[in-house]
């Protein structure tokens, strides 16, 4: 061992040793910090509290740190993956697909995809005022227009509207919104996908948010996603998981790419945005479903039991305007006198807008968030 780095390895002691008392405070300020999405008021923004055995999943995917670019060499992480590749494109009737760091860059993969294969005659990419802004970034990045469709009262994007834009002008793509970040929203899904073939475009849905709901048996919001020709979604989301965890599905399988000089891979890399990655996007759901799924559909049917009976209360106990929509999102629209800026301070509600105004917004993504809690903090304002 040199000298220069034994001094080094010293000193870094020395640092720790010096600063042990200020890492515990740190560590203890980090648990409570993190301990916010177990609040049973917490109901702010879409980050839950994790499910219990996904973090056994988790801690696995770090210890192992394999990387599935060279799959030959770890079997195992392989089979487990598609295992769970397959379970997927049965739930979203797709054909292809693989894991993700989440629907951000599921947006601009698939964008990327419907450049090289959509309509080469346009550049025009078609998609809700409520879109996420991953979407736009996308677009941004991939020399795309993003043109902006106006959405109806209900938040949805309006299709009359979106048939008139594509009259004017054939997009490359279509973007719909399976549960908008605003409002938790979902577009038209079937009528999107059949404008888009109209009008020789790629169809894509954004289902970070509202995907989760392809669990629910009879379900009828996502009726005809197995026609997109790309699907996104986001267990970290909805399902209860630790980022990252997210999905991207395909009709049509992913084109290997020959012509890049990968010559130390067996297999050439795929058309992917992602590069290296291991069982850290899927090991944690993985270890989740192990009794099926039951606790995972159990915990989301009561998200949304939960949205439903505080949107249903506030109806009954207020005159304020009431959006509830069926991905576990409610909003809300007080008067004006009303200041509830410190519930957003305390990650309680978040504001948002729906069709152009501000509304306050409860986002029921963690299980521990209870309808009850909301309602005594927010009694005060009655």
């Amino acid at each position: 061992m040199s000298q220069q780095f034994s001094s080094s390895l010293a000193s870094l002691q020395k640092l720790i040793d010096s600063n042990q008392d200020q890492t515990t405070a740190v560590i203890d300020a980090l648990i409570s910090e993190g301990s916010d999405h177990q609040n049973q008021a917490w109901a702010s923004h879409m980050t839950p509290s994790v499910n219990q055995p996904a973090l056994l999943g988790q801690l696995l995917a770090g210890l192992h740190n394999g990387n599935l670019l060279s799959a030959e060499l770890y079997p195992q992480l392989s089979a487990i993956e598609t295992q769970l590749l397959d379970w997927f494109y049965q739930l979203f009737g797709q054909k292809h697909g693989h894991f993700t760091h989440g629907s951000s860059y599921g947006n601009l993969e698939a964008l990327w995809q419907a450049r090289e294969r959509g309509n080469k005659e346009s550049n025009i990419v078609y998609g809700s005022e409520a879109a996420h802004y991953s979407v736009i970034k996308a677009c941004q990045i991939l020399g795309l227009k993003f043109q902006a469709i106006a959405s109806n009262k209900l938040g949805q994007i309006d299709t009359e509207k979106l048939y008139q834009a594509c009259n004017e002008k054939a997009p490359v793509a279509i973007i719909a919104t399976a549960g908008t970040t605003s409002s938790g929203a979902i577009d038209p899904i079937l009528v999107c996908i059949n404008i888009a073939r109209e009008f020789n475009s790629w169809c894509h849905i954004d289902a970070a948010w509202g995907g989760a709901l392809i669990l629910i048996p009879e379900q009828k919001h996502l009726a005809g996603i197995e026609k997109a020709d790309s699907v996104c979604f986001d267990p970290h989301k909805a399902l209860s998981q630790p980022r990252p965890c997210s999905i991207l599905l395909y009709q049509q399988a992913l084109t290997l790419m020959p012509d890049i000089d990968a010559d130390y891979l067996i297999q050439p890399p795929k058309q992917t945005l992602a590069g290296s990655y291991g069982g850290e996007l899927f090991l944690p759901l993985w270890f989740s479903l192990l009794d099926g799924g039951e606790i995972l559909l159990t915990q989301l049917q009561s998200r949304l039991e939960q949205a439903e009976s505080f949107a249903i209360a506030l109806k009954q106990n207020t005159d304020w305007q009431v959006f509830h929509s069926p991905s576990g999102i409610v909003c809300f629209k007080t008067s004006k006198s009303l200041r509830l800026g410190d519930l957003e301070k305390k990650g309680i509600l978040s504001h948002s807008k729906l069709n152009g105004e501000t509304v306050w917004r409860a986002v029921f993504a963690s299980e521990a968030t209870k309808s009850k809690a909301l309602l005594t903090v927010l009694e005060p304002y009655f």
